[in-house]
């Protein structure tokens, strides 16, 4: 096996008779070479905090005894004397050195290096400052194994059963190393470039600042559970929300879908409903009240948008406002304890069992809780009827999606009645006349008869007059204003 340097490793590349070898590196070689240590669909997601990362710079400039762990590389022929690289382990503490080298975080506190006190120093600071401390940091040098002419799969594959335990990572993580273009959706849309309905901000308590999800409650602790609850959210629609859901049964269809024989290869065929099921899923948390807004965790949001999906499947639309306003009457109703029989008390899940608070159902993804939950939500829609949980019945005489889209575009993209902005996914055709007045009083579905408004706004509307409603519309701005 050759020992290969970053400065030599190029000339030997392409005669080694090992897939395999030894060598190391130093930060300059890092800083500069075509080299990809970004998050890889196999790998974690970026997780160490400030801390952690001034930890690494003080065992690089002070515990020198220490050193830090050995790298792996792997190496990508692009011609005869071009080669790209991928850091398959070491990512986290690889980046740790190159945030603070592009200036991201400061040196901590009580940190002195050759009797000089670089304490809180940013890098362009301590490289004009104390030049030879700077010149230590680039020319600190990294043991590491090169991995030429390895395939993607035996990346993932070393990645995940020979360079990590895979008892210490969750399940998300195993299933993202499956490569395919089901997993690459899956990263894509969760995290590297997101779908609008996994939205982060940024919420600051004291000194702390973290990172949040604007539109669920549950925690980010990067360890892929955006990715999670979208994949699990896919295989739920896909296979039947119904028959629930565990890690393996997860784990082996994405692995079958994504085999040479699978559904998903070479192709995800199913990306456009897909991603139509997600747009629907950010019409529905974006109508949250704000006082249920807390309540969105990973179980309970997946259940509103899986329910939601199968009314509007069953009779074709709903109002995304009033359907989750009695989703969660829903839950508080058949979970209230009060009284000396509460109303829960006589009924069963779908296994027989005790039914108990029905909240307690919203723990955990199996087909009896998620069976039981359907089946309770079924009742009260029977009970109240199904305009009370927001749903339309769609008739052949609404307008066409193309030509709302179309009318909404020549609106400059905002409300007819109200002139505010509108998205696109909050957009709904609005007969100017009403339909209820009849085709000789011009209630008729022609595009001349066609305004574009909010969803909300046309289920207020119902048969009023364009003048009435306009007046009303009007009426609520002065109020809300006041």
């Amino acid at each position: 096996m050759n020992y290969l340097s970053c400065e030599t490793a190029e000339e030997k590349f392409g005669t080694n008779e090992t897939p395999c070898n030894n060598g190391d590196i130093d930060m300059n070689w890092l800083m500069y070479a075509n080299i990809n240590y970004s998050n890889r669909a196999y790998q974690r997601e970026k997780v160490s905090p400030i801390i952690w990362k001034q930890g690494i710079l003080h065992t690089m400039l002070v515990n020198l005894f220490a050193g830090i762990p050995e790298v792996h590389i792997r190496v990508i022929k692009v011609s005869d004397s071009i080669f790209k690289y991928e850091l398959i382990d070491g990512q986290q503490r690889i980046t740790a050195i190159v945030d603070y080298l592009n200036g991201e975080y400061a040196m901590p506190k009580g940190m002195v290096v050759d009797g000089c006190d670089i304490s809180d120093m940013f890098v362009k600071e301590l490289r004009e400052t104390y030049p030879l401390i700077f010149d230590k940091i680039m020319g600190y040098r990294i043991s590491c194994k090169w991995y030429e002419n390895i395939t993607d799969n035996q990346t993932a594959y070393l990645f995940i059963k020979v360079l990590n335990n895979v008892n210490d990572m969750k399940w998300q993580e195993i299933r993202n190393a499956i490569l395919g273009v089901y997993s690459t959706f899956i990263r894509d849309t969760a995290r590297f470039s997101p779908h609008p309905l996994f939205t982060r901000i940024s919420e600051t308590k004291g000194k702390t600042t973290k990172e949040k999800l604007k539109y669920f409650s549950f925690a980010l602790k990067g360890r892929m559970e955006v990715d999670e609850w979208l994949s699990e959210l896919i295989y739920l629609w896909k296979n039947g929300a119904t028959k629930g859901i565990s890690h393996q049964s997860h784990y082996d269809w994405v692995e079958n879908m994504q085999s040479p024989n699978g559904d998903y290869n070479p192709v995800f065929v199913d990306k456009t409903k897909v991603t139509e099921l997600i747009d629907f899923a950010l019409q529905l948390l974006k109508s949250v009240d704000k006082t249920d807004k807390s309540r969105l965790s990973s179980m309970v949001s997946m259940m509103l948008v899986l329910y939601a999906n199968d009314l509007k499947n069953r009779y074709g639309s709903l109002v995304p406002e009033t359907f989750t306003k009695k989703f969660f009457e829903t839950i508080d109703k058949y979970s209230d304890t009060s009284g000396s029989l509460p109303i829960w008390a006589k009924m069963k899940q779908n296994n027989g069992n005790p039914l108990g608070p029905f909240k307690d159902l919203f723990n955990g993804k199996n087909s009896n809780a998620i069976t039981t939950i359907f089946s309770v939500l079924n009742m009260e829609v029977e009970k109240l009827g199904i305009k009370e949980f927001g749903v339309i019945e769609i008739d052949g005489r609404d307008f066409k999606r193309v030509d709302i889209i179309k009318k909404w575009r020549e609106q400059g993209g905002k409300c007819y009645y109200t002139g505010n902005p509108l998205e696109e996914d909050d957009i709904a055709g609005d007969h100017l006349i009403p339909r209820s007045v009849g085709v000789d009083n011009g209630g008729v579905t022609e595009y001349y008869n066609l305004v574009v408004t909010s969803r909300y706004l046309n289920s207020k509307k119902s048969n009023m007059s364009p003048d009435a409603f306009q007046k009303l519309v009007s009426k609520q701005k002065v109020l809300e204003d006041a």
